[in-house]
């Protein structure tokens, strides 16, 4: 969503997902973090994503603290309830005592209640390459983490942090695109789509399979939405499609059972991000897509490749 306001946005992410982060960031805002901070008029809501650990909607944005504060009591700002936190970023900080003072000068200027038992606003005070920045702030709610015990798994699913990243990427951050996981198994990309809002639907051909999904999902009390079906029946379209091709390893899938599975999913979505364990690129060009952008995940020795097509 765009619209006239700016938000910082603080990034974080383990080394062997810096990657994918940088992949999911470039989809969501078309530009990567520098420091761990990103700018921004795009909103996006910082719980949806595992690497956005804070969002702050800037009010100002001025070259030094006294400006801020001048501003303040010229303005007035009335909350009811609110405290206020200085955001640490991963460059510019400066000292203890500067970040607490910054933080009491801010307070002394809201008219308004300020607490630090369940406040309804949070104030976040920050510098950045040499602006120092005031606004609402909003923290990562880190809720998908309950996903990462849900009653039916296998070894080799998608693992929760993963199908997060892939379903922000599939839709680009728009609520209003539809998407379709059609090899869903037991519904790992539907839980984190349908928990963000998002309008995902999946198919499974195994019927197993179909029935441990929908324990998934209602489990954490999520809509249904998926079919046993097989994917080449598939009739309507999509704006995007989630592919993690099966791989040699945990199934029978063959090089022609791939290339088909590549061909309807170009065939049912504009869009596919596809995960796989080898590289495919002439596949997915001979099934008519572009590749536009790429990442490779490694943990260990363990490797997994993502293609952005369209």
């Amino acid at each position: 969503m765009n619209d006239s306001k700016k938000y910082l946005y603080v990034i974080n992410y383990p080394a062997y997902e810096e990657e994918l982060c940088m992949l999911e960031m470039r989809a969501l805002f078309d530009r990567e973090p520098e420091d761990k901070v990103l700018i921004s008029q795009i909103k996006f809501n910082p719980s949806n994503s595992i690497f956005i650990k804070k969002r702050l909607e800037i009010i100002y944005e001025k070259e030094t603290l006294q400006e801020i504060l001048d501003y303040l009591e010229k303005d007035e700002m009335h909350l009811k309830d609110f405290k206020c936190e200085y955001l640490r970023l991963q460059k510019g900080n400066i000292s203890y005592e500067e970040r607490i003072k910054s933080t009491r000068e801010v307070g002394l200027r809201i008219i308004g209640n300020s607490t630090m038992i369940e406040p309804e606003t949070i104030l976040g005070v920050t510098k950045y390459n040499d602006k120092w920045f005031l606004g609402i702030n909003e923290n990562n709610d880190c809720k998908w983490h309950l996903h990462e015990t849900k009653p039916c798994s296998y070894s080799n699913s998608l693992s929760v942090r993963t199908a997060r990243v892939l379903v922000n990427i599939a839709s680009k951050g728009d609520s209003k695109k539809k998407i379709i996981d059609p090899c869903c198994g037991v519904a790992t990309t539907l839980v984190e789509g349908l928990s963000m809002g998002y309008d995902i639907f999946g198919y499974e051909i195994n019927p197993k399979i179909v029935k441990n999904a929908k324990i998934n999902l209602k489990h954490f009390d999520l809509e249904t939405k998926i079919m046993k079906k097989d994917m080449h029946e598939i009739k309507e379209n999509y704006d995007a499609s989630i592919i993690d091709i099966p791989y040699g390893l945990f199934s029978h899938t063959t090089e022609k059972d791939q290339q088909d599975i590549i061909n309807t999913a170009r065939r049912i979505s504009k869009r596919m991000v596809m995960v796989s364990f080898e590289i495919l690129d002439e596949m997915v060009l001979n099934a008519g897509f572009e590749i536009i952008d790429r990442c490779t995940v490694t943990k260990g020795t363990f490797k997994r490749y993502i293609l952005v097509c369209q």
